[in-house]
């Protein structure tokens, strides 16, 4: 065992001697890079380190948590986590932790990441590409973020692992007008997979597009929606699917399961695998991590579970722990079988759409909400980009416009935003029909 593993085994071990039923020590020492700018200009780049543990403890069905920054004070701490817990309320969905032993595949966690000394170059390898597509008038802005984690986890209940985790993530967004914008994005777990410029390319070219924007006219259109607004959706729809959400009616899938909720078009998976930025070995419980099939061509298959929701719905954790609910980590929609070209080809009269913010919901449990299209709104007509909107709502429902999709690229893209497109995703380009836009203003 290496040191910090043996410090985050006594750590259990001292709540443990406390009087703790159950404990769940994870000690993370990240390595953090990120550079910010605006203007095209880098205005600050920090870079720093941190060492801390999450500590779950259970006594008696009360559940708190606390965490323990460098291993300093770890006996007060515990000894204070304890005597919250002894005053607590009782958790009546608590089960337990997951249980048993665990052997885990080997990270593919890319280790140029934790040695990055010159991140500012992907940046202005981003602003060039985006001042290629727009001209020198082009004003950009963004950030790049970059993580190395080292991740030791041990269970009273028996799971013990260690793991790493990197991930890349750049966001840019570049004006070619006051109100004409775009975004793009670049995701990896590995630097070798990372390619700023697309980003910096693509956010040009919306931006180019989106000159001199009108008020857009209110109505029910064929939606082709782009990998970074669509992956908004994806991230919805895969929180809704956590059994926590469904226990307490904050999902429109709720008593769903085995039922028909989109075209057969639709394989929907929650996946951490190597090249997401959630890219992870073992849950929060110690479960080792896996793909799952959410919806099977159109039909719901599985809620997302840790081993608590499991124990209530007499089925297995799906290893999405997250000790207080599960959580979805990387969201996958399969292909479908038309090129992105395609798919504008078969739009007679419709709607582009690039990206999105402050999506709301009126109602969780019927899936009614609003958001707001931000950067490009476009107006198709027989096939092609015809002129630029602005001032345009998407007022909607959920299961509607799952129901809805009538179409899905071959492309796929690598997605996170912070603002909206969270958890990650690979998403596509989707064309869904009869999407209903109200006035913003």
């Amino acid at each position: 065992m290496s040191d910090i593993l043996n410090k985050t085994e006594e750590v259990v071990k001292k709540a443990k001697s406390l009087g703790a039923d159950e404990v769940v020590a994870k000690t993370t020492f990240g390595k953090y890079r990120q550079v910010r700018f605006s203007n095209n200009q880098v205005d600050i780049t920090v870079a720093w380190d941190d060492y801390v543990t999450d500590v779950a403890l259970a006594w008696k069905k009360r559940v708190v948590a606390t965490q323990i920054h460098n291993f300093v004070d770890v006996d007060a701490s515990i000894k204070r986590l304890m005597g919250l817990a002894k005053v607590s309320n009782e958790n009546p969905m608590f089960g337990g932790f997951a249980k048993g032993s665990f052997h885990y595949p080997k990270s593919k966690a890319d280790k140029n990441l934790e040695s990055l000394e010159s991140p500012t170059e992907y940046v202005f390898e981003a602003i060039d590409a985006a001042e290629k597509e727009v001209g020198s008038k082009v004003d950009s802005g963004g950030i790049l973020f970059t993580k190395y984690e080292d991740v030791y986890l041990v269970s009273s209940e028996g799971p013990i692992g260690t793991d790493s985790r990197s991930a890349v993530e750049f966001s840019i967004r570049a004006f070619s007008e006051r109100e004409a914008s775009g975004h793009g994005v670049e995701c990896s777990s590995t630097l070798k997979d990372f390619k700023p410029a697309r980003a910096g390319t693509k956010a040009g070219e919306i931006a180019k597009l989106a000159k001199n924007p009108t008020v857009g006219d209110e109505g029910a259109y064929d939606v082709i929606f782009d990998p970074l607004i669509f992956g908004s959706s994806l991230g919805v729809w895969a929180s809704m699917v956590s059994a926590f959400s469904v226990m307490i009616q904050m999902s429109v899938f709720v008593n769903k399961l085995g039922q028909k909720v989109a075209p057969e078009i639709v394989t929907l998976r929650d996946n951490p695998a190597a090249y997401s930025m959630s890219n992870r070995v073992f849950d929060d419980e110690g479960v080792p991590t896996k793909e799952n099939i959410i919806i099977d061509h159109g039909i719901l298959k599985t809620y997302l579970h840790n081993a608590s929701t499991a124990k209530i719905f007499k089925t297995e954790t799906t290893g999405n722990a997250g000790l207080v609910y599960p959580n979805p980590w990387n969201v996958e929609i399969d292909a479908g079988t038309m090129k992105k070209d395609e798919l504008f080809k078969e739009t007679k009269k419709g709607l582009y759409l690039t990206n999105t913010w402050y999506t709301r919901f009126q109602n969780y449990a019927k899936g009614d909400f609003s958001t707001i299209p931000r950067d490009g709104i476009f107006l198709i007509e027989k096939g092609e980009i015809k002129r630029s909107w602005k001032d345009l709502r998407i007022s909607d429902n959920t299961l509607t416009m799952l129901g809805n999709i009538a179409a899905i690229s071959k492309e796929r893209q690598h997605v996170h935003w912070w603002g909206e497109a969270d958890p990650p995703s690979l998403s596509p380009y989707v064309l869904i029909k009869n999407v209903h836009l109200t006035k913003s203003k």
